[in-house]
């Protein structure tokens, strides 16, 4: 499985993945989807510029509309995604690319929420229960270069560590979250 676990209250849809059909609840409830038998067959990669397409209720436009999310973080924390995902890739003993082919897969993802870390995740009360730690919330696919066909595609989101010290300035969660998300995505692909 390329993809693992999520939040259910953060699994709104956004209307960036081309299908959400196929999308199954796991038990923890996320929702997701491979098609196992043609997942194999790509070895290359070409990786869209990832988007941002905030849900309905998301944390980040409140931050927006106060003034304390700017276009350069948002930009900062896709280009960071960005980066982590071709280096998951290359790591994986892949290859990215940037022309259509055969065996050639197509990854599009989606920030669709991010929570910043607040002070409140110094307490080990709060940490315990989840409070002020951040996180991310995201939309992603692989689809056939050439056929657009979904291979593989996720609606996730994930809270920051709970262990005290991390994260503590707002936006280190979300890049956290991002770090675990590339490392179970190269994992995947390599194994």
């Amino acid at each position: 499985m390329i993809f693992l676990s999520a939040c259910d209250s953060n699994l709104t849809t956004t209307g960036f993945l081309s299908d959400y059909s196929y999308l199954q609840s796991e038990s923890n409830p996320a929702l997701w989807y491979v098609k196992e038998d043609a997942i194999t067959g790509y070895h290359s990669f070409i990786v869209d510029p990832v988007k941002v397409r905030f849900r309905k209720g998301a944390k980040a436009i409140e931050e927006q509309i106060k003034g304390k999310l700017t276009q350069l973080e948002i930009n900062q924390l896709t280009y960071y995604m960005h980066a982590k995902i071709v280096e998951a890739i290359q790591k994986s003993g892949n290859n990215v690319v940037h022309q259509p082919g055969t065996g050639v897969a197509r990854i599009r993802v989606a920030i669709t929420d991010i929570e910043k870390s607040t002070i409140a995740s110094l307490f080990p009360q709060a940490r315990l229960a989840g409070i002020g730690l951040g996180g991310a919330s995201m939309e992603a696919e692989i689809i056939d270069s050439i056929t657009h066909q979904q291979i593989a595609l996720v609606i996730k989101a994930k809270k920051g560590s709970r262990i005290p010290f991390v994260n503590l300035r707002r936006w280190d969660a979300a890049k956290q979250v991002i770090d675990d998300w590339a490392k179970r995505f190269q994992k995947n692909l390599a194994g």
